[in-house]
């Protein structure tokens, strides 16, 4: 009877620790599969992170290689600058020196011109100068000692045989005054510096 019992006892105490084990399993086997979930939702929200920072990484590498294209244009465009204001240096300082060289040869042919008589000297549209000697020349008129006086004769007048215009290089169509306009448009401008108040004013 004692036996029965003692077995009974022993199979209720087995059956209840199987239960509680059970339990314990089904308790642990839910904990597992929400770490389970759990640790698929953030290697889904990993795996989109990545993918994400993988798609920034491609657009910063194609904007870095457009930044790359526009420095080269740059530094290109740069250098054909340089090379272009040098050309331009030299170009003004060719004909600045031509323009220098040309002023020299007319004041020079001007000057071997003073004290020069011209027995006769015809003008349009008025009487001959006779013995008329030339004592001084500007860039746009010749002064002659007459037998009559003094006749100062100008170019944009028409008082002037064009063949002293040309010989001379008088008046404004002149090939000097032509060559200094272009050194003045050439030139840089002058620098700026500022007044008392502050403002700037042209040299």
């Amino acid at each position: 009877m004692f036996e029965f019992r003692f077995s009974s006892l022993l199979k209720a105490l087995l059956l209840f620790t199987c239960i509680l084990g059970g339990c314990e399993y089904l308790s642990r086997l839910d904990k597992l599969k929400a770490e389970l979930a759990e640790l698929k939702t953030r290697s889904d929200t990993v795996r989109e992170t990545a993918e994400l920072r993988r798609q920034e990484w491609n657009e910063l590498k194609t904007a870095k290689g457009k930044l790359d294209q526009v420095e080269a244009r740059m530094a290109e465009t740069l250098r054909q600058r340089d090379i272009l204001d040098i050309q331009d240096r030299k170009l003004t300082s060719e004909v600045k020196y031509w323009a220098d060289s040309m002023a020299a040869a007319v004041e020079n042919t001007r000057a071997s011109a003073i004290g020069t008589v011209i027995p006769e000297l015809r003008l349009p549209g008025r009487a001959a100068l006779y013995n008329a000697k030339i004592f001084k020349i500007t860039d746009d008129s010749i002064s002659f000692l007459h037998e009559d006086g003094v006749a100062n004769l100008h170019v944009k007048t028409d008082e002037l045989p064009m063949e002293f215009v040309h010989k001379y290089d008088l008046g404004p169509k002149s090939i000097h005054a032509g060559l200094q306009r272009l050194i003045g448009e050439l030139s840089p401008p002058a620098p700026s510096k500022p007044d008392a108040s502050g403002k700037s004013v042209g040299m």
